[in-house]
């Protein structure tokens, strides 16, 4: 099997092009193409196919997408771009080059409202990055009919840069020390990234295999945090000082309350797979990022 991992610099397409490992895979990646990455611009109609007509991939797993609010504000059109004209044209490559597409989505096509979310529930976005997402599933399904969507809830894993995840951004500013107000209202499941990855690789394989799977599919952890909780987590695992307050503020920003996706379908086509605990997986990840954190609570932990 040959694939290609689109937008494997990022949190989740690092951890996936490390599962693809046992197989032949280009990697690629726009601003960051550090480690032998091949550097595409997604949106690029020319960069996708040249990319596609040169390698011949089995399948194609699409990882590119944008989900921080600071860069929808700062360039709504680029963020735009890389979640949506950047699926349609992924889609598109792998169409005519006859590969099988996976594709990944959000929970955030879902309103929050209804949970658990099965893959035929119906959508109904509340923010920009929900919207999106949908859109770049429309176009998706719309190019490459063949393709197997994926919708993923919000991740967590080693990262490059605090904000590269809420539960790093959470411990960066636990770790400056001072009053944090966290939302105490809407409910994640946080998923390592690792454990995402792994479903995608039998995803891939089962895709090229010809075994039957529907046009979308979801995985999620079934542990749910705010991030008020996981806040308090953080605090009491490292001894930490913070005065943290429980808010509302993610619940006024139009972002769903509980958009928990059901999964229970998955695990029969895929056979088992390793399930993390946050409550395992969350310390090494967060401990580089206690800015403030003082050395006797370093020996405590």
């Amino acid at each position: 099997m040959r694939a290609v991992i689109f937008g494997a610099s990022g949190l989740l397409g690092r951890s996936v092009l490390h599962a693809f490992g046992d197989v032949a895979v280009t990697g690629t990646g726009l601003s960051r193409t550090a480690g032998g990455l091949v550097r595409v611009d997604a949106t690029s109609a020319a960069g996708v196919g040249r990319l596609l007509g040169r390698d011949g991939p089995d399948v194609v797993v699409n990882c590119v997408g944008e989900r921080r609010p600071d860069v929808w504000a700062a360039s709504p059109g680029d963020a735009r771009g890389r979640n949506v004209e950047a699926a349609r044209l992924i889609a598109e490559g792998a169409a005519r080059c006859g590969a099988r597409l996976l594709h990944l989505s959000s929970d955030y096509v879902f309103d929050g409202t209804a949970a658990p979310y099965r893959p035929g529930s119906l959508p109904n976005p509340l923010n920009a990055y929900g919207r999106w997402k949908l859109r770049a599933e429309q176009a998706v399904r719309a190019a490459c009919p063949g393709a197997v969507i994926l919708r993923l809830p919000v991740l967590y894993g080693p990262v490059q840069f605090a904000g590269e995840t809420n539960l790093t951004e959470i411990a960066r500013r636990l770790g400056a020390g001072g009053p944090v107000e966290l939302d105490d209202v809407c409910v994640r499941y946080p998923t390592h990234v690792d454990e995402a990855a792994e479903v995608c690789r039998r995803l891939a394989g089962a895709l090229v295999e010809g075994r039957r799977l529907g046009p979308v599919v979801h995985w999620s952890a079934e542990q749910g945090f705010t991030k008020y909780r996981m806040g308090v987590l953080i605090a009491r695992r490292f001894g930490l000082s913070a005065r943290i307050r429980a808010g509302a503020t993610d619940a006024a920003g139009e972002r769903p309350v509980d958009c928990r996706l059901d999964c229970q379908g998955l695990p029969e086509v895929l056979g088992p797979v390793r399930r993390r605990l946050f409550s395992e997986e969350f310390p090494p990840v967060v401990e580089p990022w206690l800015l403030a954190r003082p050395a006797a609570s370093r020996e405590g932990a």
